[in-house]
């Protein structure tokens, strides 16, 4: 029998409010919940025999990683991402002292500080430190190549045998040897519905599992004398020699597949003499650079501490830097034009301008519209960027009801096509902005998108906006789904049978047998 305590449970509680719910997805309702129930929500999770439990099944989103390619980003019921979280953060400590030291300046990515329970991990900061680094390596004068590899479908490929015994083996304690099973054996493996490899994509907590995983792999290129820079799953190793990067190379691949099951990226995987890998990878001089160049460096640069998970104030030299691009380069002129050619979008500007420029404080009201006018206008060619999209038409506070409704209309308009619908997961995160208030309306068209939809991605995001928008008449119209539907819609449709009046919706709780402590608090 294995049992988290109420400390453990409390540590995971702060580490997803701080770090957030899930990477690439909008954040779920149902936390709100939990944290206005915290008490009573721990005090059913402590009862919890993590031997026997059944996890609930996991929603799949088929993220953009790429113009061309997705990723799988799994989105966890509240409970079992509390349970997980728990348990990482039980071996966060004994991960930590395994890897390369921060000292060696060799990687960079989620380094745990083993003095907070309650934080999974920093980055204030330590993308900033990896870039230096590279600077720094690059600049050595006996380095005349670079290798650069990259794990393919890293984290959907790690072996959870091979992740068990690495977490037993940095085990200083009974109780993390105890969590390698329940964590690995029981939990994630029938998270990953009982296939031997693949952890949860998106949960913060997953990042520091990933670098458990190539702890070996660090201190195997250290002890040859490697010269590695590290970044999650990218690989930076500095040669002196092209035969000494292709042997590397060879040398790494190797041992990621014999080891670990892994492979590397064909794709991102190559060999760059210095002077090209300075031009391609690395940033280029000042007197180098186009407009465009500099307002993508601009924002790239431009950082606020809530990005890294750290409370913080935006740096003011920063902001008045950011304030002189903006004033000094035509930025509606460069978005209009990376938007132009239709077959082949520019999306890095696009993404910063839509991430950061609301962040900037003093940045022209104008522009901020003129930009939100591009992006209406273009939408159907931004479907990789609807996370991007979407936050950024929330981020107006000041759009007027005509506004609303004209940005609300563009923007539902793709979604209502049968001929050529967008992809789930832009749906669900302009679907998410329906949710937000009952401002944006559209409620008919939301429950027909419900109806006519084939994807459990769409059904829950759709009901999510219709608690927020919709009435009676259509809660009536989703709510006898709730009995066969998958447990994470099941959520969302309990939220928008809040639409049902207060007996209409008690004698309906009593027929379907709502069990379960989040949903019967929902």
């Amino acid at each position: 029998m294995f049992t988290l305590t109420g400390v453990e449970l409390d540590n995971a509680f702060a580490a997803i409010a701080h770090h957030g719910y899930s990477t690439m997805l909008p954040d779920p309702p149902e936390w709100d919940v939990v944290a206005n129930n915290w008490p009573a929500v721990r005090n059913v999770l402590e009862k919890i025999d993590l031997d026997t439990y059944e996890p609930f099944k996991v929603m799949k989103v088929f993220a953009p990683k790429s113009r061309a390619n997705i990723r799988v980003v799994h989105l966890l019921h509240p409970q079992d991402l509390l349970l997980y979280t728990a348990l990482v953060l039980i071996t966060k400590n004994d991960i930590e002292a395994n890897r390369v030291g921060i000292k060696a300046k060799r990687v960079f990515s989620y380094r745990a500080d083993i003095t907070k329970p309650q934080v999974i991990y920093g980055s204030k900061g330590s993308y900033e430190a990896y870039r230096q680094q590279l600077d720094a390596k690059a600049e050595t004068a006996q380095v005349k190549f670079v290798a650069m590899a990259d794990i393919a479908d890293f984290y959907p490929r790690i072996y959870q045998h091979r992740l068990e015994n690495v977490i037993e083996t940095v085990a200083t304690s009974q109780r993390v040897r105890d969590v390698a099973r329940v964590l690995v054996r029981k939990l994630i493996g029938n998270l990953m519905e009982r296939n031997s490899y693949g952890i949860p994509v998106g949960p913060y907590a997953s990042r520091l599992l990933g670098e458990a995983i190539l702890i070996d792999v660090d201190a195997t290129l250290q002890s040859k004398g490697i010269n590695f820079v590290r970044w999650v799953d990218d690989y930076n190793i500095f040669c002196k020699s092209e035969y000494e990067a292709q042997s590397v190379l060879f040398g790494l691949g190797e041992w990621l597949y014999s080891n670990h099951g892994l492979t590397l990226q064909s794709a991102k995987t190559k060999i760059l003499p210095i002077d090209v890998y300075k031009i391609e990878v690395l940033s280029r001089h000042e007197e180098q650079l186009t407009d465009r160049d500099t307002v993508v460096n601009m924002f790239r640069d431009f950082s606020i501490g809530y990005e890294n998970g750290e409370e913080g104030e935006p740096n003011e030299s920063e902001v008045q830097e950011a304030l002189a691009v903006l004033q000094g380069t035509d930025l509606k002129g460069m978005l209009e034009a990376s938007l132009a050619d239709t077959s082949l979008v520019d999306y890095e500007a696009v993404v910063y301008a839509l991430t950061k420029l609301p962040r900037i404080p003093g940045a022209p009201p104008t522009l901020k519209r003129e930009v939100l006018d591009l992006v209406i206008e273009n939408a159907e060619l931004l479907y990789p960027l609807a996370e991007q999209m979407a936050k950024y038409v929330l981020s107006f506070e000041d759009l007027t009801r005509a506004e609303q409704r004209r940005v609300s209309t563009k923007l539902l308009s793709p979604l209502k096509s049968k001929r050529n619908p967008p992809p789930p997961y832009y749906a669900m995160w302009i679907l998410h902005i329906f949710a937000s208030g009952s401002v944006w309306n559209h409620a008919g068209d939301i429950v027909s998108l419900y109806s006519e939809s084939t994807s459990e991605v769409v059904k829950r995001h759709a009901a999510l906006a219709l608690h927020s928008s919709g009435n009676r008449s259509e809660a009536v119209a989703i709510k006898d789904d709730y009995v066969g539907a998958s447990p994470l819609l099941r959520l969302a449709i309990l939220f928008a049978s809040r639409k049902l009046g207060v007996d209409e919706r008690k004698h309906w709780k009593l027929a379907n047998g709502i069990s379960g402590a989040i949903e019967k608090l929902i």
